[in-house]
């Protein structure tokens, strides 16, 4: 047999991750009737929004992700009837330590008051790497694995390596467990969560006779 004949085979695995910061995305959002007016409401419940978070987390790494000013409506006599005016913002907070989420999230509450929406709370993993570089061992030794198989049922052996590729996929997913600092019984759990962080690889090796 050839030794340009060759098996290529696909590995996967994944490697376990704790999440050391949070990424938090909050929202203030303000009626009125009359765009002025809502907007001018919106933004003065920013500004003491992002003062208060940059009181309770000082150095937070804080941007503002969306401004938007629309007309509210109503179906009224079977017809859209203009019912005044709403004006939102929203601003992302990034690398908050899993211990101040709680506290970042009250003082928001505080200062938003009823014009505060939590859009969402994500676990991050500040440095994958080490994770990944696991979950790549362990999917090379699964294409191998595989492969030593199938070329064993056809009467072969795997020579060298001749196309190592790794395949990305989506973000990894938060895998949730239940594990929390101690906090004040007022304030809101947060929990660190766990993600499995995922490699794949395609691999061909070359075929070989046995003898």
């Amino acid at each position: 047999m050839s030794t340009k004949n060759s098996i290529t085979m696909f590995g996967s695995a994944t490697a376990g991750a704790v999440p050391d910061t949070m990424s938090v995305s909050l929202g203030i959002e303000a009626r009125h009737d009359r765009a002025e007016g809502a907007y001018s409401l919106a933004a003065s419940r920013a500004r003491d929004l992002v003062a208060a978070l940059g009181h309770a987390v000082p150095g937070v790494k804080l941007s503002t992700t969306g401004i938007g000013l629309r007309a509210r409506t109503v179906w009224r006599n079977d017809e859209n009837v203009l019912a005044g005016y709403e004006a939102d913002t929203m601003l992302r907070l990034t690398h908050v330590g899993i211990e101040q989420v709680s506290e970042v999230l009250g003082a928001a509450v505080a200062a938003g008051g009823d014009a505060l929406r939590i859009h969402s709370v994500q676990a991050e993993v500040s440095d994958p790497s080490a994770a990944y570089s696991k979950a790549r061992d362990l999917a090379f030794a699964d294409a191998r694995t595989k492969a030593e198989q199938l070329a064993a049922l056809a009467g072969c052996t795997l020579g060298k390596a001749l196309r190592v590729k790794e395949v990305t996929q989506g973000s990894p997913l938060p895998v949730l467990r239940v594990k929390a600092a101690d906090m004040a019984a007022s304030s809101m759990p947060v929990v660190a969560g766990e993600q499995e962080l995922t490699a794949n690889v395609e691999v061909r090796w070359e075929l070989l006779d046995r003898g």
